[in-house]
């Protein structure tokens, strides 16, 4: 400790360490760069020596060895990654700390040198956890305190009652009890001591939590309240939990039908319910009713559009009528377009691609439509024309109408010029270099922050050279979202890259899966982003949720935990074992297994009618408009990466797209 005193602040928290614990795996590559430009090269020679050193030594702090991480420590001066590295090093002593309150100062030390308020907001976010696992909440109250910590309502809120700061609900605890949806364990602790009776809180917030419960289906948690209400109060709450098993009896009781905005919250949420089972005498009686509940006319309106269009997309028989009778918003137009298509009445189609807006109408999506719907009803020329015009788009109603007219489809490479005055400016730029080196060391999550922010309002002579330097250092997703930005449609090996190649051509004879459709899939699900996580908890290159994962790490024997997905390679192998898994499901119909990888097989198989049909009107009609756009686009990309890596040859979208036909 006497030695941790005279040193630097800095050194001083690596000495600190007796154990470290990572949160996951980071593996590292010292590759050369793909493209030969003295800009990529320079970035990448400039700090290969101290870049490989800061890789040793996280891997020296992992395995707890200290007096390696001390004896070189001062080769990382200057390094860009240096103040990120001290920031491990003190993150991870904070939890093993038994004491981390003593860590305070290294923190502020921290905090000074580097200036850095993100980072130290996060490590008094870690400090704050590791003391609430420690059960010390003196020590928490102190942290929750200083300049710059972060809000963790529910912790902070039981420190002031373990503290006995707070013994009964302030404003601030009354708003967050009403919201349980926000709540941890320590919330409910923290209630038990300061919500205790009705005279506690106040009745605003009884009824918000209850809706908020309600809306959760939490009915034992509701029952709980009931002493909370007045008699016919509780009467109102009542039916509407009888409401969570029929909601239609429930809707129709007096005791629920009100004007406030908890009925109205209610009264929505119960109609939803009731419409899963009945959706058209949902549909009238929310018509006759609504305003009851305290909907004005437009409101009713609304959701009787929005109802017409959930049924044209459970294929209802009734769909068209309630189109037809619903308020003309947006959807409605669409949908009233796609149920003419789904019956093949051509035209129906016409009549309702005639009710699109005019700036509607001019998309190449509906053109491609009336353009199919004339030429069926036998007016060749007037489509004709139409495709013509639609055939020089380089998109997927683009290669449709060039499938309609037997003509080439325009594929255009033209890589654009690199500005070199561009180029050196974002290789002189600070985060620009932090981002590549944290790309580089394993840590690409926390350099497309940077990278993404450098790039924020620059022009486009300015992404397309940031293209070129993330393709020199092999970073394929900032290369690929760089050059979206510069809206160069034309640079396809950057557009439409294929990283991985070698496990991607493996996977792919392996299990006789296209290489082209993987690359097609893994573009539109991650972008080429390994460590990618969507909100619905969706991981890795090809974006798979961790029950399916597991599901295809039993079919190929590997046992698949949930923080592995992030590896390249390994969710490369359980994703395509799943493509492949929906290939067959669906006797080897691209655009089936397409829709399957998206929306599930389940789903997919109640999309398919009980009778053939063109699989461009199939797609369409998908009722998910992500699944629709997903499939186009995965069709697209497939399309495109073929012709890229056979050198021009490719399969036409009419090849694979075939009829979609009945089940069994």
């Amino acid at each position: 400790m006497f030695l941790w005193l005279k040193r630097s602040a800095v050194l001083c928290i690596t000495l600190l360490f007796s154990q470290v614990v990572v949160s996951q795996e980071v593996t590292f590559s010292e590759q050369s760069p793909a493209h030969d430009t003295s800009a990529t090269s320079r970035l990448f020679d400039r700090y290969s020596a101290q870049r490989a050193t800061y890789v040793e030594l996280k891997r020296s702090v992992i395995d707890g060895d200290f007096a390696e991480v001390n004896s070189r420590r001062d080769t990382l001066k200057g390094y860009p990654l240096e103040f990120y590295f001290d920031y491990l090093v003190l993150r991870h002593r904070i939890t093993r700390h038994d004491h981390p309150l003593r860590l305070l100062d290294a923190i502020a030390t921290y905090q000074k040198q580097y200036n850095d308020s993100r980072l130290h907001r996060r490590l008094l976010g870690v400090m704050k956890n590791r003391l609430v696992t420690l059960d010390h909440w003196k020590s928490y109250a102190t942290v929750a305190r200083l300049d710059n910590a972060p809000v963790h309502p529910c912790d902070d809120l039981f420190a002031k009652v373990k503290n006995r700061r707070l013994t009964q609900a302030d404003e601030s605890a009354i708003l967050l009890w009403a919201q349980p949806g926000k709540h941890t364990a320590n919330c409910d602790r923290a209630f038990a001591t300061l919500v205790q009776h009705p005279s506690d809180v106040s009745t605003r917030a009884v009824w918000q939590r209850t809706v908020a419960l309600l809306l959760q289906g939490r009915r034992l948690e509701i029952n709980k309240l009931l002493p909370f209400f007045s008699q016919r109060d509780r009467r109102t709450v009542q039916t509407w939990i009888m409401g969570l098993d029929d909601p239609e009896a429930a809707l129709r009781d007096q005791s629920a039908q009100g004007k406030t905005p908890h009925h109205r919250k209610v009264a929505t949420f119960l109609l939803r319910r009731w419409a899963r089972s009945d959706l058209v005498a949902a549909s009238e009686f929310w018509q006759n009713s609504g305003e009851q509940f305290g909907f004005n006319s437009k409101e009713v309106a609304d959701v009787g559009s929005k109802y017409a269009v959930l049924a044209a997309k459970r294929r209802m028989s009734e769909s068209a009528s309630l189109l037809a009778a619903a308020a003309s918003d947006r959807s409605v137009r669409y949908w009233r377009v796609r149920v003419a298509l789904l019956e093949q009445d051509w035209r129906l189609a016409l009549q309702a691609l005639d009710s699109l807006t005019e700036t509607e109408q001019q998309s190449n999506r509906w053109q491609y439509w009336r353009a199919r719907a004339l030429a069926e009803l036998g007016r060749t020329s007037e489509a004709d024309t139409i495709y013509q015009a639609l055939a020089g788009d380089f998109n997927y109603f683009g290669f449709l109408a060039a499938d309609q007219l037997s003509v080439a489809y325009n594929i255009v490479v033209d890589a654009p010029q690199t500005s070199t005055k561009a180029l050196e400016e974002l290789e002189a730029h600070p985060e620009i270099v932090r981002a590549i080196e944290f790309f580089l060391t394993g840590t690409g999550w926390e350099g497309r922050r940077l990278w993404n922010a450098a790039l924020k309002s620059k022009s486009s002579e300015h992404y397309v050279a940031a293209a070129q330097l993330a393709m020199g250092v092999n970073w394929v997703d900032r290369a690929l979202a760089s050059m979206e930005l510069s809206q160069e449609k034309n640079a396809l090996d950057v557009l439409f890259p294929t990283p991985y190649q070698s496990s991607v051509v493996q996977l792919a004879d392996h299990h006789s899966v296209a290489s082209e459709l993987i690359y097609g899939v893994m573009k539109q699900e991650s972008a080429f982003i390994p460590d990618i996580k969507s909100s619905a908890g969706a991981v890795g290159l090809m974006q798979l949720m961790p029950p399916t994962a597991r599901d295809m790490g039993k079919k190929i024997g590997v046992k698949v935990p949930q923080w592995k997905l992030t590896n390249s390679e390994l969710n490369l192998r359980l994703g395509v074992t799943y493509l492949k898994h929906v290939l067959d499901r669906f006797g080897k119909n691209t655009v089936l297994a397409t829709a399957a990888y998206n929306a599930g097989p389940h789903r997919v198989s109640q999309w398919i009618a009980d009778r053939t049909m063109p699989a461009d009107i199939w797609v369409e009609t998908i009722p998910f408009d992500e699944t629709r756009r997903y499939v186009r686009a995965v069709l697209f990309n497939t399309t495109v990466l073929e012709w890229r890596m056979q050198k021009g040859t490719l399969t036409r979208l009419r090849q694979r797209m075939p009829d979609v036909l009945p089940l069994g």
